[in-house]
């Protein structure tokens, strides 16, 4: 038997030109992505500019001294209120809160006062130690004396401020 060995088609074999054309290929390619990145980026950073220098100048009014309250507002300070909660029986809560008034309270402000500390002290008697646990709860009261507030006065509380809140 004679041993013949396996030869290549003439066309199957790589030649200088086949590989300088995809060499030429592979840069080209290159290129061309280089460029698309470097477009979209100097996109992007333009974009980012903006947003910053909006964000700045917004940033700036909000700074500016614009008050919360009318200076007409006034604030009254609730008597420290001292009761026993619902659940568990032994334990004890004492709140201090002080209310902002519209301007239209000034005739009957001391009178309304007393009725929200009142009414506070009453809620207070109905709430357990697990409804006002944690930060979640502290923020459950406050929106609940707050809206009773507001409601016990007709809209004339404006926001009742907890000053402290102790449970033993």
């Amino acid at each position: 038997m004679s041993e013949t060995f396996f030869e290549p088609a003439p066309a199957a074999r790589t030649s200088g030109a086949g590989r300088a054309g995809t060499f030429l290929g592979f840069v080209l390619l290159t290129a061309l992505a280089a460029g698309a990145g470097g477009l979209i980026g100097l996109q992007m950073v333009e974009t980012v500019r903006d947003s910053v220098a909006l964000n700045a100048s917004q940033s700036a009014r909000k700074t500016s001294f614009s008050p919360i309250y009318v200076s007409n507002a006034q604030l009254r300070t609730l008597m420290p209120m001292v009761t026993n909660l619902a659940a568990p029986r032994d334990t004890w809560i004492r709140l201090q809160a002080s209310v902002i008034l519209k301007d239209e309270a000034n005739e009957e402000a001391s009178l309304l006062v007393s009725r929200i500390e009142q009414d506070v002290l009453a809620y207070l008697r109905t709430i357990t130690l697990s409804q006002i646990e944690g930060a979640g709860g502290l923020q459950h009261l406050r929106e609940d004396l707050n809206e009773r507030a507001k409601i016990r006065s007709k809209g004339l509380v404006r926001e009742l401020i907890l000053e402290s809140l102790v449970v033993q």
